[in-house]
């Protein structure tokens, strides 16, 4: 008899279970369907953006780009605008493949190289030249690849965006201790701990590079993107939870009030749903390929526009265009090493560049290489680069615009060479 009871009590308690469940999944989707379509189209600020959106065709590719903004000093030179230029500090492309699923998100350096009237300048004063059409043409540019949508956000949208998903958490790996009187901006996150960001604490450890005694991320930008696409990563897993389908209303609210784009609400809740919800061996993380080179005093990240074809497109054809026969170089031998410029000689010889010739530099010793090319086309660096082997630091790199009579490559060997 109490057996018979128990079983009873059980189905009942299971029935109650299944209502229960079929209630929340019901409210789930009510809620959705109803702040989607009700919100469908809202964006307060899409009229300040000035290029339009390509709608994908069927299953190709989508391209999004996702440019964080801060506010910039004004433009001496030009008196009408009322506000301060908006910087590109943080330039991300999401590359998405609808067919096989597969989604590609790559930071965009904010050093990176553009040429404006012909003139060297950084990707993040694009948006000062014309706007978000500037940035945009810039980046399809560096990339060699069509943007479909443009999404830009300063750091009160974002502060505002995570605050609707209800935080983000996140293991802090190191000190973070900055602060920044003028901004406003004050950091201060402690070794091994795991904490849950708030809008305000995401956007200090986002912007995080150093601390005020000057240690921080010894590759400065480029360490800042590791951690940016790590914060990435967990706002995509915070986003895919289950429960946060009951805090659409506020995130929706959030997108379509704070970010300026082409895209619909719709558009970026769809996209921002599919990205979450990928397969993480779907998604992969990396940073534009490229290197650091000096012009006229001033670093520069100068993309490699043919290699970074092939992460969007493992079937693109890279033509090796450098007539490495026409390239005058010189070696010179900047230690006390016997031999070492000969050496290098004989590598560079057998990747096929001929017109080499070796000495030794007036001044010894040298303690770090220097490669300087002189009026080398910007697209073709990257692959001459490559060809140097990997014994040459990265920032070891200057380019001078204008042509030399003598040699288009000269190579200053220093103490840092293992050969």
């Amino acid at each position: 008899m109490e057996n018979n009871k128990t079983i009873k009590k059980n189905k009942i308690l299971k029935v109650i279970l299944v209502i229960v469940i079929s209630i929340f999944v019901c409210l789930a989707v009510l809620i959705t369907f109803f702040t989607v379509f009700y919100l469908n189209g809202t964006n307060s600020k899409s009229n300040f953006i000035n290029v339009k959106a390509v709608k994908p065709n069927g299953d190709e590719p989508v391209n999004i780009l996702l440019a964080g903004v801060d506010v910039g000093s004004k433009d001496i030179n030009d008196t009408t605008k009322g506000d301060d230029i908006k910087k590109a500090n943080s330039i991300i492309l999401f590359h998405y493949e609808p067919e096989n699923k597969d989604l590609k998100i790559i930071s965009i350096p904010r050093d990176s190289l553009i040429n404006v009237d012909k003139e060297p300048q950084k990707i993040n004063y694009a948006s000062s030249v014309d706007g978000p059409k500037y940035v945009v043409s810039s980046v399809e540019s560096l990339m060699n690849t069509k943007i479909n949508y443009y999404v830009q956000l300063d750091y009160p949208a974002f502060r505002n965006i995570i605050n609707s998903l209800g935080g983000v958490t996140m293991s802090i790996n190191k000190n973070m201790n900055y602060d920044d009187n003028a901004q406003d901006l004050h950091i201060n996150f402690q070794n091994d701990t795991t904490i849950k960001l708030d809008g305000q604490q995401a956007e200090e450890y986002y912007r995080w590079v150093k601390n005020n005694d000057g240690t921080g991320l010894v590759s400065g930008d480029i360490g800042r993107i590791k951690d940016q696409q790590s914060f990435i990563d967990a706002s995509m897993q915070k986003f895919r939870g289950f429960s946060t389908i009951f805090k659409y209303p506020s995130i929706i609210s959030a997108l379509s009030k704070n970010i300026e784009s082409n895209m619909s609400t719709y558009d970026v809740l769809k996209y921002a749903k599919i990205f979450s919800h990928l397969d993480k061996s779907k998604v992969t993380m990396c940073t534009a390929e490229g290197l650091n080179v000096g012009i006229g005093g001033n670093e520069y990240y100068l993309i490699d526009t043919a290699g970074n074809s092939k992460i969007l497109d493992a079937n693109a054809k890279v033509s090796d265009d450098v007539n490495k026969q026409a390239l005058k170089i010189e070696i010179l031998n900047g230690t006390t090493k016997n031999g070492l410029a000969k050496g290098f000689k004989t590598d560079l010889n057998n990747k096929g560049f001929t017109n080499i010739t070796t000495g030794n530099s007036p001044q010894k010793p040298i303690d770090k290489t220097k490669v300087t090319f002189y009026g080398i086309d910007e697209d073709k660096i990257s692959e001459i680069k490559n060809d140097m082997g990997n014994d040459i630091d990265a920032n070891s790199y200057e380019l001078i615009q204008e042509k030399s009579e003598k040699y288009d490559i000269v190579i200053l060997l220093g103490n840092d060479i293992n050969k």
